[in-house]
């Protein structure tokens, strides 16, 4: 019997791609599937995931997004467990093998996450960064802040089917998933750098960068009920959330030039949480450097 199911969602990453299959089938547990979607790459990407094709399973298929792409992977998998796998990213040979323990050991929590180091693209290690770790019921920090990463984490098939896999309406399908695992029960943390991160060049830009917060905004609002009802804090939580929000939307106006809708934004995050000082700070500036 298969126990983990590793699904790589491959698109455009014919530089990064055979190294992330070869972690992946590096892996000391032995009863695992390697599961590929290639999602519609118009680089080498199929000629450097052929090169593995007698040892994983294969599926190509026309571009959808990295969410249905997992969607798919999760769908033909036959193991207990999954494993999601950016496919830039690099496991250390008993990821695995080390959360499936985890979970075997721990029948009420639905998922577990690990530790995390940092590569560039050329896979040298960069310096570490803080990370913030919770385990139990996280929902509040999850909410608070998505702090886990797709490749860090090795969950219950069942749970995902439970909840409904990956949505494919907002770009932040990771944060929505973890939100959902974090209602269902009880999350674990393996405190050991399983996962190598690959930080790569190019970002969206600043014009883009707003719709996320926007998403992010629209995606929290579906779980302020849950988060209000079943916390005592919840309005803390959600109020101070909001804020960052805002904030992080003003600077992206900022950034921009559109000082008009800046103030908005930070009138509206001071109003949900006014103890911020970067706030405070950015607003009063408008009116100092006219």
């Amino acid at each position: 019997m298969i126990k983990v199911s590793i699904i790589i969602p491959v698109y455009n990453v014919e530089r990064f791609v055979a190294a992330s299959i070869q972690s992946a089938l590096d892996q000391t547990l032995e009863n695992k599937e390697i599961i590929v979607i290639n999602d519609g790459s118009t680089d080498g990407s199929e000629r450097e995931i052929m090169r593995f094709k007698d040892r994983i399973v294969y599926i190509r298929q026309d571009n959808t997004g990295v969410a249905a792409a997992r969607n798919v992977g999760i769908r033909a998998a036959k193991g207990e467990y999954i494993a999601f796998f950016d496919a830039d990213d690099v496991f250390r040979p008993d990821k695995v093998e080390k959360q499936a323990s985890f979970l075997d050991n721990h029948p009420d929590y639905c998922m577990v996450y690990s530790g995390y180091s940092r590569i560039n693209e050329e896979g040298d290690t960069l310096p570490p960064k803080d990370m913030r770790v919770h385990v139990g019921d996280i929902f509040p920090q999850v909410f608070m802040r998505c702090f886990i990463a797709p490749s860090m984490v090795l969950c219950r098939k069942q749970v995902l089917f439970d909840i409904g896999l990956f949505q494919t309406k907002y770009s932040a399908e990771d944060y929505d998933l973890f939100l959902k695992i974090s209602m269902q029960g009880k999350i674990g943390y393996i405190p050991e750098p399983l996962t190598q991160y690959r930080v790569r060049q190019g970002s969206l830009s600043k014009i883009a960068q707003s719709t996320p917060a926007l998403q992010a905004k629209e995606l929290l609002d579906q779980y302020k009920d849950y988060l209000l009802e079943n916390y005592p804090l919840g309005w803390w939580y959600y109020r101070r959330r909001m804020s960052k929000i805002y904030r992080e939307l003003a600077r992206v106006y900022r950034d921009t030039g559109q000082n008009k809708d800046m103030v908005k934004v930070l009138k509206k995050s001071i109003r949900f949480y006014p103890f911020r000082l970067d706030v405070w700070q950015m607003y009063l500036g408008t009116f100092l450097y006219k």
